[in-house]
């Protein structure tokens, strides 16, 4: 237990651009309780493996539920020696010594302070990752149901942020859906392998445990819910730094996401808002801000910077690292809060969205059927010729944009002046399927409907 309330190491604009209700994430308390478990499990361990006696284990055990530990007494040890663990054994020592003095010499035995740190991380970071995977897979799921209740939706596709060619805004979702599916499944792959005991000794080779430290790792890991690997991990954290590398990538896939719907979502091109959320401008009430987005974009914004300071963090000398280590623990809850933030806040904005179908019409329409070129131009083929028909629509083209006239039209102009009213009739029927939305989405429906059933048949989902 711990005296009054540690704080939790987030700033007031921190807590601001995360959304409500989120959970805490390695707070002050979670990491105390975290340490004590450790210290708990590992006596415990012991003594089921005969190597302390029972006594001794539940006097320490007793010691971790009932021990008080000062946050400021916590960080001056800390600071003073070094050692983060040593602002937990000290406590300990004290509260053994005062009522299980028998205990005393069984406590942190056969082990080390990174031991603990260690320990502690992967229970903490087990819980981050639950918490992610949590927004992420209710977030994939309001994906899953936009894209579904849209792949023949038509929307202008954008090459460059310039219109392209129509595609579907259920393509769309369906695409950033698999994205964030993909995480989810390597997220827990990889956590299998990196959320593990920490059970090393003073130089990795647990010489104190002698031929029952595997086992005593195996028991520990089983009272505390972690994977056994076998080895020490001290100053060897590829599988450690992979599982954060995932979650940084699905960072990106998150701020590809909130990026393209804040776009979206500008009142110029107003396809997209955010549920309404009352007023969110203090200027200019008339104002309906992406909130959820920009959040997202906020909070996604550090995590490439920190993936990188983790991954220098890794050549870690010898047996023991000289400040990489140590480095790496302030980095690590950072990037794992900023990405559980970024899921939360799009799980919020996907669940709300609101689609205005009449804008994405508008928008094509609004292009006089220049998008329509590629297909013009196949229509064309048959009956001008593809060098002719090419030329035509090049030349036609900006004709449309500026008379606002359908390019269509023009082309069954060209086609009578050129090659006679009978041809003309079959251009103008030809051209009103190349033009037809409904007939344009098609292939990103079809699309968008092969990735929900891939997405759904993905390996272990």
């Amino acid at each position: 237990m711990t005296a009054g309330q540690p704080v939790m190491m987030v700033s007031l604009i921190d807590e601001s651009l995360t959304p409500s209700g989120s959970a805490a994430l390695f707070t002050d308390t979670q990491w105390f309780d975290a340490l004590l478990r450790f210290e708990s499990g590992l006596a415990n361990a012991q003594a089921a493996c005969g190597l302390i006696p029972t006594s001794a284990a539940a006097a320490i055990s007793h010691a971790c539920a009932n021990v008080e530990l000062e946050r400021a007494a916590f960080i001056e040890r800390a600071q003073r020696t070094g050692a983060l663990g040593i602002g937990l054994v000290a406590p300990l020592r004290a509260f053994l010594a005062q009522h299980a003095k028998d205990a005393l010499p069984y406590l942190h035995w056969g082990t080390t302070t990174q031991d603990a740190v260690d320990t502690a991380h992967a229970l903490l970071t087990k819980t981050a990752v639950s918490a992610l995977l949590q927004e992420l897979t209710g977030l994939h799921a309001a994906l899953c149901t936009l894209a579904r209740n849209h792949a023949h939706t038509p929307i202008l596709a954008r090459s460059l942020l310039q219109p392209a060619q129509v595609t579907s805004f259920g393509l769309k979702c369906a695409q950033s859906a698999c994205a964030i599916q993909r995480s989810i499944e390597q997220l827990r792959v990889l956590s299998e392998h990196a959320l593990c005991v920490q059970l090393g000794g003073a130089v990795g080779n647990r010489a104190t445990l002698g031929e029952q430290g595997l086992r005593v790792e195996r028991e520990l890991a089983s009272e505390l819910g972690l994977t056994a690997c076998g080895h020490s991990w001290h100053t060897q954290r590829d599988t450690w730094m992979r599982l954060a590398m995932e979650a940084a990538v699905c960072a990106g896939s998150l701020a590809k996401l909130a990026k393209d719907w804040s776009l979206m979502s500008q009142f110029e091109v107003g396809e997209l808002t955010e549920a309404p959320r009352g007023r969110t401008s203090s200027a200019m009430p008339h104002k309906r801000n992406a909130v959820y987005c920009m959040q997202a974009i906020a909070q996604t914004q550090p995590v490439p910077g920190l993936a990188a300071n983790l991954l220098s963090a890794m050549p870690q000398a010898h047996e023991r690292a000289m400040g990489e280590w140590q480095a790496e623990l302030s980095m690590w809850a950072p990037l794992w809060r900023h990405v559980y933030a970024a899921a939360a806040a799009l799980r919020h904005s996907a669940e709300g969205l609101q689609i205005h179908t009449s804008r994405m019409q508008a928008h094509i329409d609004s292009l006089y059927e220049v998008v329509f070129s590629e297909g013009c131009s196949d229509a064309l083929a048959a009956i001008t010729g593809s060098d002719a028909a090419q030329q035509a629509i090049e030349r036609l083209a900006p004709q449309a944009l500026t008379e606002r006239l359908p390019l269509s039209a023009l082309l069954v102009n060209w086609v009578q002046s050129h090659y006679g009213a009978e041809q003309a009739q079959a251009a103008a029927q030809a051209l009103t399927l190349a033009t037809d939305p409904a007939r344009a989405v098609q292939a990103s429906a079809a699309c968008c409907i092969a990735l929900l059933a891939d997405d759904l048949a993905y390996p272990m989902k």
